[in-house]
Formats: C-alpha cells, sequence, structure tokens
C-alpha cells in the first residue's frame, strides 16, 4: 500500500476558505478533516485532506463522492496520462476550492509543475512551476509539514475544476484532484399526518431503517393512488390531507444538524403564511402544525444554496360542514324557507284580500240590485203613467197598443234584471221600445246611432244604465213640445272608449235644479257602485247644455274595447 502511494502526491482540498498574499490562512476549528495517516511527513508519502464548513457537514454523508469518482474513472479522455488513484469531491458551495500539495516545500518545489483545468479542458493555468506555500503559523495550526499552495479556484453551480501536478520534464500526471460543485436541494422522502404520529416516532428511533421497501412504497400507492403518486418516493404529486390531519411532518432525504441548514416558507391560499425562516428542529423533517382547511404551499431549500427551492402543494380538506356546498346547500334551505313563509304569508294575505274584494263585490252587488228593484218600480211607474194618460184621452187603441208594448218592454226587463250587463244590441232594441211607446203619448221624433266599428252583438253595456237618462229626456225635455221634439241617441268610439250620448232640444237642463231627481241619482250611485269593483273599465257621467237648445248627457265608457 505505501508503494503504490508513493507514485502520487497528496492534494488538501478546502472548500470555503481564503488567503491573503502568497500564504494560505485557515481557521483550522471550524473544518472536518480526514487524511490517510502517515501521508504528509516525507514527499514519498501521500494522501489528501478534505476540509468543509461544520454547517454543511452533512452534505458529505448525504451526497457522497462515488457517483463523481465512477463517472470520471471511466471516461477514456479523462483518464488519458492521469493515475488511477485520483481524488473527487463534491462541492455545495460556490466558494472557492484552496488546493495544498503535501510533500512539495520551498526546498524542493523547482522539480515540481501543476495545471488547472475545468470540464470542458479549457485551461485555467498552464503548467506552472510552484511559488507559493503555507506559512510557519499555518504549519503549526495543522500539525503538518510546509505545503505547497496551488491556488483557489471557484466555478458555477454544475461546473467542475481539474488539478493535476507531475515532476518537470515529464508528461506523466503524478496527482490529480478534481472539484465538482453540485446543485442540491430539499427532497421529501416521507409524509406523516397526525394520525401517523407512531410510524413518525419509529422512524426517529430507527433512523437507519428509513429506505423504503416495496411493500411500503405499494402500500403508499393503495393509499395515495398510484396514478397521483411520485414514481421514486410514491408519495402524491399533491397531498389531499383530511380536516383532521392538522400537523403535517415532510421528511426529508439529507441529514440536516443544525436546523440554520434548512429554511421554510408556506404559502396559504397563494398569500404567505409562514415568510422564509429557519427550520423548527435541528433534524431533518418539517413540522407544521395547526394547520386550517385550505390551498398550501410548502416551499423549502438549503441556506447552502438559497436560489434552489423545492416546492410541494398540499390541501388541507374542508369539512363537511364547513363547505361551500354545504353553505350553498344551507343557504338554499333557508331561500326556500323564507320564500315558502313568504309565499305562505302572501297567500293568506291574498286570500284575505280576495274575501274582503269578494265581500266587498257582494255588497256593491247586493246595493246595485237594490238599485235595480228601485229602477223597474220607477220605469213601470213612468210607463202606467203614460198609459193613464191615453186612457184619458180617450185612446183606447193607443192605449191597448202601449199596454202590449209596454208588456214585452217589461218581460225583458224582467230577464235582464240578473244580469250585469247585456249585449248593447239588447238594450238598443229596448230603449228603440221604450221611446215608440212615449211617441205614442208625446209625438216626438228620436233617432238612435251606432258607430259602424262598434259591434253591437260583442259590446256588451250595464242594463238599464241609459234607461234613466232617456226618461228625462222624454219627461222633462221634449214632452211639452209634442211633434217638434227631438231626442238623438248616438254611440260613438274614440280608441278603446265607447261614449254614449242621449240629447233632447227641450227647456234645457239646470244641474242645480235636478240633482235630486230620482231617476238621475239612481244613475250616479249605481255609476258609483259599478266603479268601486271595475277591472280598470270606468263609467262617468256628465250632464251639460245642448246647442241651441236643450240638454245632452254624456255616458263615458273607459277602456270599454280592451
Amino acid at each position: 500500500m505505501v508503494k503504490k502511494m508513493k507514485k502520487t502526491f497528496l492534494f488538501f482540498v478546502l472548500i470555503v476558505c481564503f488567503t491573503k498574499g502568497s500564504h494560505a490562512q485557515i481557521a483550522w476549528g471550524n473544518y472536518s478533516q480526514s487524511y490517510p495517516s502517515g501521508t504528509t511527513d516525507k514527499a514519498s508519502n501521500i494522501g489528501m485532506i478534505v476540509a468543509i464548513p461544520a454547517i454543511n457537514n452533512w452534505f458529505w454523508r448525504d451526497h457522497p463522492n462515488e457517483q463523481l469518482h465512477t463517472i470520471l474513472a471511466n471516461d477514456p479522455s479523462f483518464q488519458q496520462n492521469r493515475p488511477k488513484d485520483f481524488v473527487s469531491i463534491n462541492s455545495f458551495d460556490t466558494a472557492k476550492a484552496q488546493f495544498f500539495l503535501h510533500g512539495v516545500n520551498e526546498a524542493n518545489a523547482k522539480n515540481y509543475e501543476y495545471r488547472v483545468t475545468d470540464g470542458q479542458n479549457k485551461i485555467i493555468v498552464p503548467w506552472t512551476t510552484i511559488t507559493k506555500f503555507a506559512d510557519e503559523a499555518l504549519n503549526k495550526l495543522s500539525g503538518m509539514p510546509q505545503m505547497a499552495y496551488l491556488g483557489g479556484y471557484a466555478g458555477p453551480l454544475g461546473s467542475k475544476m481539474t488539478v493535476d501536478a507531475r515532476r518537470k520534464g515529464s508528461s506523466i500526471i503524478l496527482s490529480t484532484g478534481v472539484v465538482a460543485w453540485v446543485s442540491i436541494r430539499p427532497v421529501i422522502t416521507d409524509i406523516y399526518t397526525a394520525n401517523e404520529l407512531n410510524l413518525f416516532l419509529n422512524r426517529l428511533t430507527r433512523p437507519w431503517a428509513r429506505a423504503l421497501s416495496t411493500g411500503d412504497t405499494d402500500k403508499r400507492y393503495e393509499k395515495y393512488h398510484q396514478a397521483l403518486g411520485d414514481s421514486a418516493t410514491g408519495l402524491p404529486k399533491k397531498l389531499i390531507a383530511e380536516p383532521s390531519d392538522n400537523n403535517l411532518i415532510f421528511c426529508l432525504s439529507s441529514e440536516i444538524l443544525k436546523k440554520e441548514q434548512l429554511e421554510y416558507e408556506l404559502v396559504k391560499n397563494d398569500e404567505i403564511m409562514i415568510p422564509w425562516k429557519p427550520n423548527d428542529f435541528d433534524n431533518d423533517f418539517v413540522w407544521l402544525t395547526n394547520l386550517q382547511p385550505s390551498e398550501y404551499v410548502l416551499k423549502m431549500r438549503y441556506t447552502a444554496q438559497r436560489q434552489h427551492v423545492t416546492e410541494y402543494p398540499f390541501q388541507l380538506k374542508t369539512p363537511w360542514y364547513q363547505s361551500g356546498r354545504f353553505f350553498a346547500i344551507l343557504g338554499f334551505l333557508i331561500t326556500v324557507f323564507f320564500a315558502f313563509m313568504i309565499s305562505l304569508l302572501a297567500n293568506l294575505r291574498q286570500k284575505r284580500k280576495a274575501k274582503n274584494e269578494l265581500s266587498k263585490k257582494t255588497r256593491l252587488q247586493l246595493e246595485l240590485k237594490a238599485i235595480y228593484a228601485q229602477l223597474n218600480p220607477h220605469f213601470i211607474f213612468n210607463a202606467l203613467s203614460s198609459i193613464q194618460g191615453l186612457i184619458n184621452t180617450q185612446d183606447i187603441r193607443g192605449a191597448n197598443t202601449y199596454l202590449a208594448d209596454f208588456a214585452g218592454l217589461l218581460r225583458e226587463s224582467l230577464n235582464n234584471s240578473n244580469k250585469e250587463q247585456i249585449a248593447l244590441k239588447q238594450e238598443v232594441t229596448a230603449l228603440e221600445t221604450y221611446l215608440k211607446l212615449e211617441q205614442l203619448r208625446f209625438g216626438f221624433k228620436y233617432t238612435i246611432t251606432v258607430a259602424d266599428d262598434i259591434n253591437v252583438y260583442e259590446t256588451e253595456i250595464p242594463s238599464l244604465l241609459l234607461q234613466p237618462l232617456v226618461e228625462n229626456a222624454v219627461k222633462h225635455g221634449v214632452s211639452a213640445l209634442q211633434d217638434k221634439g227631438m231626442i238623438s241617441i248616438s254611440f260613438q268610439r274614440e280608441q278603446n272608449d265607447m261614449v254614449v250620448t242621449v240629447s233632447d232640444n227641450g227647456n234645457g237642463f239646470a244641474p242645480t235644479e235636478n240633482t235630486n231627481g230620482f231617476g238621475l241619482k239612481l244613475t250616479r250611485d249605481r255609476i258609483k257602485l259599478m266603479n268601486g269593483f271595475s277591472n280598470g273599465q270606468t263609467v262617468s257621467l256628465e250632464m251639460m247644455k245642448n246647442a241651441p237648445a236643450g240638454t245632452v248627457a254624456a255616458l263615458i265608457f273607459k277602456n270599454w274595447f280592451l
């Protein structure tokens, strides 16, 4: 073994150290060291000491150098003129790597030279004679003899740096050291929920049994559904936990000795809940407690490489009694309940209103019937008075004719007494019959005209409403004029309204003198009652003077043709 080691030199590689002037200054108390025994006391003995800041010691165990060494050992271009026993190391910090060569001092340095190249075989330092050495203070502190200092070199993550040493005049490289700057980021290997604390505690007591068996991976796939799981860890790409799992433990692949080595941030619903902070434990897990149902993203990074962040999304389910669907259903049921109550109250109010309206309508109809009952005797009295007048004038034939027509008119009046409205044709016929009877007695003339745009069969009118107006025109208007009297009845349409006028050429009408007339009073009372329960169809009566003489009674039937 000693014989083989004499063929090469030993590199002393230091990560994150610095130099002043031509000497390397190293705080040895901050670094761990490992090197073969007996390799630094004379030039023929070789070896390697690796020193790294203590805070990053865990990377050596969890990120070994064997993979880098294997790749380089199987690379023919790298192996050309180099010894098989070369030294390689991974660095996780972009600070300079310091190279020292044991067995070479100020006395024999002229016999050796070194070269520095990068991972692409680009020459950084060509073959150069050694001119720098460790100072006496460093030698005393380390307990080692004087070493040659080959310089400090740094590269970006993903790059390599190679230092070769040889004797001058020889093409054979005696010793080689390689530093690779490697990217690292936290890797989640396991997740424990609040209901799995026993499993987590078992992991802590058996740290050597971290590797998952095939059975463990299968159980994970079964728990989280294989289609959603990561092929390497068996963990879901996004954890969806139950509401009761409000404590989650995320275990990492790297062993962490100091909590400052790991930082994490927790984002809740796209808002930062916990800003970047050192881990809560000097261990390889992140423990999140008292989580509320929501969407989360856990972000983690090593302090050695803060630019490399691992993000893991997870969701804590909302309890059914806090879910949007529950509140939607609850809101719907509450809305239905209040809608039902409102509908019930509205229905009761409508029924009460309808009952009141029916009562009012019934009362109005009874009052109308009472008016009808008064109109008929009034009409009969006037008719009998006319018959008496004919008898007194010894006009027996006229009295008989009048009596026969009066019987037919009375029969028609009785038939319509139970009807609120009758066809306009029937009303016109009844008016014409009445005017013929009165014409026998007084000898006046009359006309009844209906506009062509009024359908007398389909248009209805309150029965006996015009009768008192026509009787007034006969009795108070044309009766004294005899054959010079003239009564005109007109039915006209004005858009949706119907206008009926009853005019005479008598002595004129003074409203102040006739407001107490029995027939006119009944007509006004009847109109008032009809308007009380009409559905937008109202009737108005207006009495005015006729030109050049006489009276006009105008009835306006509003919205009668809707």
